[in-house]
């Protein structure tokens, strides 16, 4: 009887044993499973970036056919841009900028305060990826260039609106320098060629034999990615 009674618990015994041990290897698979599947750094997915800057731009000079007679230039000034940007990948980011600078009239016969302004849609790449804090980038885009003022005409005595304008090709390079994750400072220097082959003088719009001219923007601003 006691034999048989101690060969019933241990048979008991030997089943339990048994029944729990898949249960503690399911345990182990699924800690093992769980270790695997940890979550990783995700990567930022928002690829919009907004930066401000400020300017320096020397005068520009507008010659040609229809400026002999009347040559027109501006003196050195200094202003204000945006811009807004989206990443298309780690190295390239596609963006618009809108800036303006004051200049003065570089001319004799007129007196004023004219506005430069740069309007573009363009590409950044980056250059390297072994600094993650220091990014030296190259840019090109296709915009439109304007400059205007109310000029006082000192050889007639006249008062009137006066702009000239054209479509550009700019290209320049710079430097990016991370502050932190979403925050860097931003400088370079661009370069705009093209023509002020258009004009309006107080309503009065028409075309003009232009030769090509330069405008130089170094610049200097933050870069933020939300």
């Amino acid at each position: 009887m006691y034999r048989s009674l101690k060969g019933i618990i241990f048979a008991t015994i030997t089943a339990a044993v048994a029944a729990m041990a898949p249960e503690a290897g399911a345990q182990r698979t699924t800690s093992v499973t769980k270790a695997t599947k940890a979550p990783t750094a995700k990567e930022r997915t928002n690829k919009w970036v907004f930066g401000a800057h400020t300017i320096a731009t020397p005068g520009v000079s507008i010659t040609g056919a229809d400026f002999e007679e009347w040559p027109f230039s501006t003196t050195m000034g200094g202003g204000l841009g945006i811009m807004a940007g989206y990443e298309l990948n780690r190295a390239v980011t596609a963006f618009v900028s809108l800036d303006v600078a004051k200049q003065n009239s570089g001319v004799s016969w007129m007196q004023g305060s004219f506005g430069l302004v740069h309007a573009e849609l363009g590409v950044r790449a980056q250059l390297s990826q072994t600094n993650a804090q220091s990014k030296p980038y190259l840019m090109a885009a296709i915009g439109k260039r304007a400059i205007g003022a109310r000029i006082t005409d000192l050889d007639e005595d006249e008062v009137y609106d006066l702009s000239f304008s054209g479509t550009m090709l700019s290209f320049g390079g710079g430097l990016q320098y991370l502050l932190s994750p979403k925050l860097s400072l931003d400088g370079g220097v661009e370069l705009g060629l093209g023509t002020f082959d258009h004009y309006d003088s107080d309503g009065d719009i028409g075309t003009l034999s232009a030769n090509a001219s330069t405008s130089i923007r170094v610049r200097a601003g933050v870069v933020w990615r939300p």
